[in-house]
């Protein structure tokens, strides 16, 4: 996983129409537009001390997570958490969409969402008493009327929509 440094940031990248976060030498793109965002990015902005914070606890919930990614999918989780914390507009509930469960919830931040035939993770970015906010890990999830849920698009609902997920995690010898 990529550790975060004073030389990163953010901006709007028009020519590929999405927020964008410059890593030194190398550009990371986020899913979300214009439409996503709640403000609109005219200059670079830092990548800034909450930032950091997000990005560090994701890290850590990511270690005692048993959904096994790469180090480079674990940065592009990171970095997705931290855009959609402090640039995403605040989103209503969605749940319409979703399955009701009597248990609802997530397991380390895992949990499915289910749309009537289809089922798919997602991340819990933040959580309330009454809902949730998630970030798609799948690639996709087609919703009804022919709509769908791209990889890393947010969603709220509620938190009967979710289920938790608990991944099998390997067995780890102990010494």
């Amino acid at each position: 996983m990529l550790q975060p440094d004073s030389n990163w940031r953010w901006y709007y990248d028009h020519q590929h129409d999405r927020l964008a976060l410059l890593l030194g030498d190398m550009l990371f793109l986020t899913p979300y537009r214009t439409k996503h965002l709640a403000y609109a990015l005219d200059e670079q902005e830092s990548f800034d001390l909450q930032d950091l914070e997000v990005y560090s606890q994701v890290a850590n919930q990511l270690e005692h997570c048993p959904l096994r990614l790469s180090a480079a999918q674990q940065t592009q989780l990171a970095i997705n958490v931290c855009a959609t914390q402090r640039f995403h507009k605040p989103l209503m509930p969605k749940s319409w969409f979703f399955d009701r469960h009597q248990q609802g919830g997530h397991h380390h931040r895992l949990a499915w969402l289910t749309c009537g035939e289809q089922r798919a993770k997602v991340w819990v970015v933040e959580d309330n008493q009454s809902s949730c906010l998630c970030l798609l890990l799948d690639d996709q999830l087609p919703l009804t009327n022919g709509k769908a849920l791209g990889q890393f698009e947010a969603i709220r609902v509620m938190l009967d929509c979710l289920e938790p997920c608990f991944e099998q995690q390997p067995l780890r010898k102990l010494a």
